[in-house]
């Protein structure tokens, strides 16, 4: 999805008119339009005041358009960092695949319980016998997930998960691991 996409995916929900956007962060609705049709990129500070006027994580906009080379280098810097490890496994249908262990990457179980969740409301929502409740109920777990994937860690309705968050920081911070505070 290119930056813009998620701009006009993101002020859908959130029910807002490009006007309404543009008060929001001082532009005119004509930016907000120029922003989501591709016609020009957000600069940085904008890119912070979209993502804030959204509610969302500003790496949500920032990352918007990777493609396989600048997945596999984020796959490789994550590697290195948080003492990753390859490894052969079978997917749910039985098929060999690669998967990537991080060793010190504990951010990722919040992303793993909220997962679970996720998984467990699409369980519920099949066993509903109407087919437009179940269709409901589906759409509505994959919008909270969805949801909380753009949110995090900006603000999270699951508190324990912002806590696992906390505690992961800290120790990081504690054994001088943290990248984002790196020199």
């Amino acid at each position: 999805m290119t930056i813009g996409e998620n701009i006009r995916r993101l002020r859908k929900a959130r029910g807002l008119t490009l006007k309404e956007l543009g008060d929001m962060i001082g532009v005119s609705e004509s930016y907000i339009r120029a922003y989501e049709s591709g016609r020009r990129n957000p600069k940085p500070a904008s890119l912070q005041t979209l993502a804030d006027a959204l509610g969302v994580n500003v790496e949500v906009l920032k990352n918007s358009e990777v493609n396989g080379v600048s997945a596999m280098h984020q796959l490789f810097q994550m590697y290195r960092n948080f003492g990753g490890a390859l490894f052969e496994t079978k997917d749910d249908d039985g098929n060999d695949c690669v998967a990537i262990r991080f060793n010190s990457l504990m951010l990722m179980q919040s992303w793993f319980q909220r997962y679970k969740k996720y998984e467990e409301d699409v369980q519920k929502a099949d066993k509903i016998k109407n087919v437009k409740e179940r269709k409901e109920a589906l759409e509505k777990a994959y919008r909270e997930f969805d949801w909380w994937m753009d949110i995090y860690p900006v603000t999270d309705p699951y508190p324990q998960l912002v806590e696992a968050q906390k505690k992961h920081d800290a120790i990081m911070d504690q054994i001088g691991l943290n990248p984002k505070n790196s020199d």
